[in-house]
């Protein structure tokens, strides 16, 4: 077994003070280390970071601060700071965006020695696809979903996790095309997504099709969720069993990240809205983006919903979509 070096780009974080935060990965090489204030590097308004003026690093642990004289915002100065329970409503602004900050590195990782047979997950999972991508010819990809689905907060078309995942489908069969259609609407839950499967899916004939739902059900209001687990399931059901008895589509379920658990409207259930899909993706035999179980690890390596949330409530930034990407991953080198 050998050590390599991996990159990261784009990861997000958000600073307190002068408070450690984690990256992700760790130990990282020296002199590698970069942060701006956009994803995009050569974004006209980007702005870069210097080492030792606006931030130190321990390359070791991964652990990285802010200076006392730092130029990168202070999240202490957000309206949301240590506010529990906070609703968005009372606020015009609130957004974690002027406050984000994208950190390319690479990091040393050990190799371990096997190779990855890209294509034979997507081969069962999305084989109506892959055969059309294969054959030269044009696939249709439906994107079916919630304000996340419908591309979120995302700075650029290209980072959203469908594009992500249309780009990387294309380029294991550069023969065919990928044409994404996305039919999703920000604040719908899946009773919204159920009620216009004829219209938006059915009339569109998709090779391809995510669904996801569960962000806006899993929404408390006033003691109640949203949508109770019961119809969530049930709405579930009915998009994957009219799609399947109306097209030769391949469906792929998408568990939702977790929203900021001190916004006043999050339910602290999305475990559960999260188990129903994946108990349905094996019930009928369909893919499921396991996002839910990638954030939480996210999570538990030290990252705050502040750095993966970019309006601080429910909605991922660019980084948070290269996650959402990640679990797509899956599908098609797992």
């Amino acid at each position: 077994m050998s050590v390599h070096n991996v990159k990261q780009t784009a990861e997000s974080l958000v600073f307190v003070g002068q408070e450690q935060q984690q990256l992700r990965f760790h130990p990282i090489v020296k002199g590698s280390l970069s942060l701006r204030t956009h994803t995009n590097s050569e974004h006209v308004e980007s702005v870069s970071y210097k080492e030792g003026k606006d931030f130190i690093v321990d390359y070791e642990t991964g652990l990285i601060a802010r200076t006392v004289a730092s130029s990168i915002r202070d999240w202490a100065d957000h309206v949301f700071f240590q506010k529990p329970n906070f609703d968005h409503h009372l606020f015009e602004e609130y957004s974690n965006h002027s406050f984000t900050v994208f950190i390319d590195y690479e990091y040393e990782r050990e190799q371990h020695h096997f190779n990855v047979r890209v294509g034979i997950a997507a081969s069962r999972l999305l084989k109506n696809t892959m055969k059309k991508l294969n054959a030269g010819q044009e696939a249709v990809y439906v994107v079916f979903g919630d304000s996340i689905s419908e591309g979120g907060e995302a700075s650029e078309d290209s980072y959203t996790f469908y594009q992500r995942f249309a780009h990387r489908l294309s380029a294991i069969s550069s023969d065919g095309n990928l044409r994404v259609v996305n039919k999703a609407i920000g604040g719908e839950t899946s009773t919204g997504g159920a009620a216009r499967i004829e219209q938006d899916i059915v009339s569109n004939q998709p090779d391809l099709l995510t669904i996801g739902y569960g962000m806006n059900d899993q929404n408390l209001f006033e003691g109640e969720v949203a949508v109770p687990y019961a119809i969530y399931e049930s709405n579930i059901r009915t998009i994957i069993e009219s799609t399947m008895r109306s097209c030769e589509t391949d469906i792929v379920l998408v568990t939702p990240c977790e929203p900021n658990p001190l916004w006043k409207y999050t339910s602290g259930l999305m475990d559960g809205y999260a188990e129903v899909l994946r108990r349905l993706g094996k019930e009928y035999d369909i893919g499921v983006a396991d996002v839910n179980e990638i954030w939480k690890r996210e999570l538990l390596a030290g990252k705050t919903p502040e750095s993966l949330l970019l309006n601080n409530i429910n909605h991922p930034n660019d980084y948070g979509h290269w996650l959402y990407y990640q679990a797509f991953l899956h599908l098609i080198e797992g």
